[in-house]
């Protein structure tokens, strides 16, 4: 392990230790990804498992099982590699470790789609998981440590990686080769030797939420833009976050930048917006290698502020005092924002930096649920109204949850101040156990908030249950039927139309309810 210290120094040596700490950082980018060539199939070693396409468990003396083919539980630790062969299943660690030998992938699966693995301990891999050309997956829940990498995604999209312990791995998450529309929220991710977040190649991607801190780079972009880098603790390392190699239009908004030797560093990156963010005692707040490299002599333009009055950024070392307002700052009167620009380096400059730290207002929520017993493989229809009751703009993250399980993640939920929205969304209950589940909705604090009580919202049950079973008893019988016929032919928007008995999620109660009713009749959950 090299480790570098920064005294004072004449400007040639200065500049030879930026080229060296430059090389050092840009090998600790592509480190997580150079071993790839060498990796490609998983290794398949005696003891490996897998979860093969007709839902079978090879070898079936594993610590896994199934009831459904799409629900599996580990029932012990594990000492070898896994790799999924079948779509749209959850893999349950339920606490339970998977270990290996330095070499190889814990989770492996490629060209496979909306995996879940949750609950998991996954540490001594090459890889802790390893997605390839697979989309819609889930990563939540999961320990992940003393591995190689700990996630990689490579041309994967679509895909959630939520509430994860990320630690003391070489690097933490890479996502490369055109890994786009994926979330990164809710994640710690800290003291990985190298970086702790990379996006190569990969675009409209959301980092948000997360503790990342104490990794020798927290947040690296390279040839990736149109990402939104949200609402992050970003602390004690290195570099706080470095963009190169034309990492354009991204948004880098109310991050907490604070104790890096370089809060923010770019390489031919512009356009993109940094504001509402915390620069807090970082060495160098920010850094362009232009300043250092011939190669580079074309310093990154970026935009440091949102217009008055939102203001741009906080900047601990600025000096400026606060006795004007207005948008030109000649109005008598203090109003937050500094009476002059912080003038970062030529052409990039925050032109109202704030006074104090940026705090946000809280959002407040709403959760109702419009078909509270729903029959596997049918739908429940969530409602979640969030409202800002503040004066900023404000965007949070929000992931809702069924008896502590995350169905369902939302990111970046914009809104004005004062404003609110709801959202419709559906619960697939395939999968699921019947029995009742209390639904929760949680929004991940924002940066400063420090009243939370109202983030998280209870609302009503939803029953999971037999389709048919409309009245939620676990059996199928008359008396669904009944309520069912009282109610035949109705639709949505009429007085009698409820979605409980629109089995099939079509917007009428029609013959097709009654069939599966029908099919159904008879059946009753133990």
């Amino acid at each position: 392990m090299l480790f570098l210290r920064f005294n004072p120094i004449g400007l040639g040596e200065r500049k030879l230790l930026k080229k060296t700490v430059s090389e050092i950082m840009l090998t600790m980018l592509i480190i997580t990804t150079l071993a790839l060539a060498f990796n490609i199939e998983p290794v398949k070693a005696s003891g490996t498992i897998y979860i093969r396409a007709d839902g079978s468990i090879d070898p079936p003396t594993a610590p896994i099982s199934s009831v459904d083919n799409v629900t599996y539980t580990f029932t012990d630790n594990i000492n070898d590699s896994i790799v999924v062969e079948r779509d749209n299943i959850v893999i349950d660690g339920a606490g339970y470790t998977v270990q290996g030998y330095g070499s190889g992938n814990g989770f492996y699966w490629s060209g496979i789609n909306n995996v879940t693995i949750k609950n998991t301990n996954i540490k001594n891999f090459e890889y802790g998981i390893y997605l390839s050309t697979s989309n819609n997956n889930s990563i939540s829940g999961n320990n992940i440590t003393n591995n190689w990498n700990g996630i990689y995604l490579g041309s994967s999209s679509n895909s959630t990686i939520s509430g994860n312990n990320i630690t003391n791995n070489t690097g933490g998450i890479v996502l490369e080769y055109s890994s786009n529309y994926n979330s990164i929220s809710g994640n710690n991710i800290t003291n990985n030797g190298g970086a702790g977040i990379v996006l190569h190649y990969s675009s409209n991607s959301s980092i948000s939420g997360n503790n990342v801190e104490g990794n020798f780079i927290n947040v690296g972009l390279s040839s990736s833009s149109n990402n939104t880098i949200s609402e992050n603790n970003i602390n004690k390392s290195s570099y706080g976050l470095w963009l190169e190699a034309s990492s354009n239009n991204n948004f880098i908004l109310r991050n907490t930048i604070m104790n890096q030797h370089y809060g923010i560093s770019f390489c031919e990156s512009s356009d993109n917006i940094i504001c509402h963010n915390n620069f807090i005692n970082n060495t160098q707040q920010v850094y362009d290698c232009s300043w250092d490299w011939p190669e580079y002599d074309v310093p990154s333009v970026n935009v440091w502020d949102d217009g008055y009055p939102s203001g741009g950024n906080y900047w601990s070392d600025y000096n400026g005092n606060d006795l004007y307002s207005g948008s030109y700052q000649n109005e008598t009167d203090a109003d937050g924002i500094g009476d002059t620009p912080y003038v970062i380096y030529a052409n990039n400059t925050d032109n109202y930096p704030l006074m104090a730290a940026y705090i946000p207002d809280i959002a407040v929520m709403n959760l109702t649920i419009s078909k509270t017993v729903v029959g596997q493989q049918f739908n429940s229809f969530i409602n979640l109204t969030v409202q800002n009751q503040g004066s900023k703009i404000e965007s949070f993250n929000i992931a809702i949850y069924a008896n502590e399980t995350i169905i369902t993640t939302l990111t970046n939920i914009t809104l004005t101040s004062g404003a609110s929205t709801t959202i419709t969304f559906t619960w697939n209950t395939a999968g699921f156990a019947k029995g009742n589940y209390t639904i929760k909705a949680y929004a991940t604090p924002v940066p400063g908030e420090t009243d939370t009580a109202d983030n998280t919202c209870l609302d009503s049950i939803v029953t999971v249950t037999i389709p048919g079973d409309v009245d939620g008893d676990h059996w199928v019988f008359l008396y669904d039927a009944v309520k069912l016929l009282s109610r035949y032919g109705a639709k949505e928007g009429d007085p009698q139309y409820e979605a409980v008995y629109d089995i099939d999620n079509d917007g009428r109660i029609f013959l097709y309810d009654a069939v599966i009713l029908l099919s159904h009749y008879g059946q009753r959950d133990p």
